[in-house]
């Protein structure tokens, strides 16, 4: 009977582990992170340009890889997975997203897989179907 007891424990502890887990992959993108330069290709050469400080383009990554706004609301033309430092990840949202009202206007261009490069507390992102070039973020 003790062995039957250990094993409802050991199920009911489990049951209850913290659902908000994330894969180890989408770790290191975890919290807040603010736009600070972005490439442009001038006279066929692509530079880096300094985002001046009075935008706020701030975007924050939740747990399950969902990406939002400054406003906690869900990026509009998000993509599907995102491709981090080489390695697929799908972006399955793990709890409900509130309605962002502002993307109804928006024309969304396809970008179901964004490419993220993570260096320490910096990222670039690259939608590889864009013709635009990378964005780079720093951690808030």
């Amino acid at each position: 009977m003790k062995p039957i007891k250990y094993i409802l424990m050991i199920l009911l502890i489990g049951g209850c582990a913290d659902r908000n887990v994330s894969p180890e992959l989408i770790k290191p993108l975890i919290g807040q992170w603010k736009l600070v330069a972005y490439e442009q290709t001038i006279d066929g050469r692509t530079q880096w340009v300094d985002v001046s400080n009075g935008q706020s383009n701030t975007l924050q990554f939740r747990y399950d890889g969902v990406v939002l706004n400054e406003n906690g609301l869900p990026i509009c033309c998000g993509p599907s997975a995102l491709r981090i430092d080489g390695q697929l990840f799908r972006i399955e949202p793990k709890e409900p997203l509130p309605t962002n009202t502002g993307c109804a206007l928006v024309f969304c261009a396809s970008c179901e897989e964004g490419d993220v490069r993570v260096q320490g507390d910096e990222f670039t992102y690259q939608c590889p179907a864009s013709p635009s070039g990378r964005s780079r973020y720093i951690r808030v």
